[in-house]
C-alpha cells in the first residue's frame, strides 16, 4: 500500500486530502499544517508521495518542494493549491515538480492523479517505487 504525507495549513483541507488518499488506497503516515517539518517527516517515513500546498503561514510551499527535491529527488510531490500564479508555478516546476491539483478539486480526478503520480519514474527511485501498489 503506497504512503503518504499530507503538508496543508488548512486542517479542512487535510481532512479533505486524507478521505481522497486513503480512498484511493494510500495509507497517510503524516500531516502537518506548515512546511518546517517537511524534509524530517520525509526522512523519517520515506512516503510515496507528498501532497504539499503552496501558500501558507511560514515556509512557502514552493521553497518546500525545492528543499525537499534537492535532497531527495526521488520524492514525489503534487502541489495541492488554490493558486495559479505564473511565477509559484514556475518556481515549483523548477524544483522538479509535475503534479498540480487545483483546489477545489473533485475527489475522483485527484485520486487519479494522485495514482498516476506515484507511477511515474522519477529521478533516483528504485525501479519498485515506480509501479503502481
Amino acid at each position: 500500500m503506497p504512503t503518504a504525507i499530507i503538508i496543508d495549513d488548512s486542517p479542512i483541507m487535510r481532512a479533505q486530502l486524507r478521505r481522497v488518499l486513503t480512498s484511493a488506497g494510500f495509507t497517510v503516515v503524516a500531516e502537518a499544517g506548515s512546511a518546517e517539518t517537511l524534509v524530517a517527516l520525509y526522512e523519517q517515513f520515506h512516503p510515496d508521495l507528498v501532497s504539499l500546498d503552496i501558500v501558507m503561514p511560514g515556509r512557502d510551499g514552493s521553497v518546500a518542494a525545492a528543499e525537499l527535491l534537492g535532497a531527495h529527488p526521488e520524492a514525489c510531490v503534487v502541489m495541492c493549491t488554490s493558486l495559479t500564479s505564473r511565477d509559484r508555478i514556475l518556481a515549483c516546476q523548477r524544483a522538479g515538480v509535475a503534479y498540480y491539483l487545483l483546489k477545489p478539486f473533485n475527489p475522483e480526478h485527484a485520486a487519479q492523479m494522485f495514482k498516476a503520480a506515484v507511477e511515474r519514474p522519477r529521478p533516483g527511485a528504485h525501479a519498485s517505487a515506480a509501479v503502481a501498489r
